[in-house]
């Protein structure tokens, strides 16, 4: 098959359950033909504000996504990311229908891919 069609960018946040501080996933979603251009800092964040702005997001939504999406590339820059690492697993949940409260998750046929040479272009195998 073709490419992923769209991407997930995706920053956890873990905190010590002493320290009173909750964890955080934050993430966004881009087109797989945009992935370069996060990942080479030359992502155009007002072309996707407009995008966002067209489809109705509020400006506190906006505003959050600009604040990811902003310190995501300022941290891929700063440290001089690259992707080197894939995972892929076959992932199946347990929760009971429209209660979120407890979930198991269990991931099998776990594979760790090495992507530090992936090919001119790309950023995937």
């Amino acid at each position: 098959t073709g490419g992923p069609g769209l991407v997930f960018v995706e920053r956890k946040t873990h905190e010590d359950s002493w320290t009173g501080d909750v964890s955080v996933k934050e993430r966004f979603a881009i087109n797989e033909s945009q992935v370069m251009e996060f990942l080479s800092g030359h992502f155009d964040l007002d072309e996707e504000e407009k995008k966002l702005v067209a489809k109705g997001q509020s400006e506190d939504q906006i505003s959050d996504w600009k604040s990811l999406v902003y310190s995501t590339i300022q941290a891929i820059n700063s440290k001089q990311l690259v992707p080197t690492l894939r995972t892929q697993c076959m992932r199946t949940a347990f929760q009971i229908p429209f209660d979120a409260t407890v979930r198991i998750s269990l991931d099998t046929n776990l594979c760790m891919i090495n992507d530090r040479e992936p090919g001119k272009g790309r950023w995937y195998r």
